[in-house]
């Protein structure tokens, strides 16, 4: 599927789909799936269960830490002991935004940014209720500020832009799928 570098990074705002489609694609080509969140809770061995929690406890240079570390794991631990075979890892909504984390991952694989429109992800954060990331007074403008600031942050990362819509996730992994080989048959 994805020729020689068979590690895929799948990045994205919050709610664009990242780890279902990470998922159904590891899943459709035999490959680990891995979850940088799930590896970042791991660094605390065990002691949050809740990325949102570790983060608002320990508050933003600790958890930007923790998730160097994970990442770290990832590219010196996990990437190694897969023999050759492939792994998809579904990134943090903000990894982007952790130059440490970066740089452990530029190199590590093909790099694809999940990109979905502004409104469908504020639509998709607020029907879980205000994140504390977003102000009371002007949530929808926070959003926008933080969703350009990403989106540019992401793009320069990627090696592939996938936009995603309001289909079901098999529709738009499958549509990934074609995406990567597309991107790899180059």
């Amino acid at each position: 599927m994805m020729g020689p570098m068979r590690i895929l990074l799948i990045g994205g705002l919050k709610h664009c789909g990242k780890s279902s489609l990470g998922r159904i694609v590891a899943r459709e080509n035999g490959l680990a799936f891995y979850d940088l969140d799930d590896l970042v809770l791991g660094e605390t061995g065990g002691a949050w269960t809740t990325v949102r929690q570790l983060y608002r406890d320990l508050g933003r240079l600790e958890f930007l830490s923790l998730e160097e570390d994970a990442a770290r794991t990832f590219v010196e631990w996990a990437i190694p002991r897969l023999e050759g075979d492939g792994a998809v890892l579904a990134l943090g909504g903000g990894t982007v935004e952790n130059p440490g984390a970066v740089a452990w991952l530029r190199h590590a694989g093909t790099r694809v940014y999940v990109r979905a429109e502004a409104e469908l992800l504020y639509r998709r954060i607020m029907a879980g209720g205000r994140p504390p990331f977003l102000s009371e007074d002007d949530p929808h403008g926070d959003f926008l500020e933080l969703y350009a600031r990403r989106d540019a942050l992401w793009r320069e990362f990627a090696d592939l832009v996938h936009d995603v819509d309001d289909s079901p996730k098999d529709i738009n992994a499958r549509r990934l799928q074609v995406a990567l080989e597309k991107h790899h048959a180059r």
